[in-house]
């Protein structure tokens, strides 16, 4: 529930908070999401080509890390999207 709180004023609360978080969470999202297709593919490649051995070497180790970093670059990209919705859904109200 604390985190549903954090959340609610990060989207809801000042603009220049929301504006802020929504810079950092791009941010956030572009380091996370950098190149992150192709280490998918050149790790597969990996674990297809020498199977056993390699995941044995640390290939479901880089896999698991990989998954991790995709799903960090997630979260960013929700709480920017949060943040947007925040932003719109005050500029519509203050049209009306």
């Amino acid at each position: 529930m604390r985190l549903l709180r954090l959340l609610n004023r990060l989207f809801h609360g000042p603009a220049w908070l929301t504006f802020l978080a929504m810079g950092v969470a791009v941010g956030g999202f572009a380091l996370c999401s950098l190149n992150l297709f192709e280490l998918f593919h050149a790790n597969f490649r990996l674990l297809a080509t020498y199977g056993v051995m390699a995941a044995l070497d640390g290939g479901l180790l880089q896999l698991a890390e990989l998954i991790a970093w995709g799903y960090l670059a997630l979260a960013f990209y929700v709480v920017f999207k949060g943040c947007l919705d925040g932003l719109l859904h005050r500029i519509h109200r203050s049209r009306e």
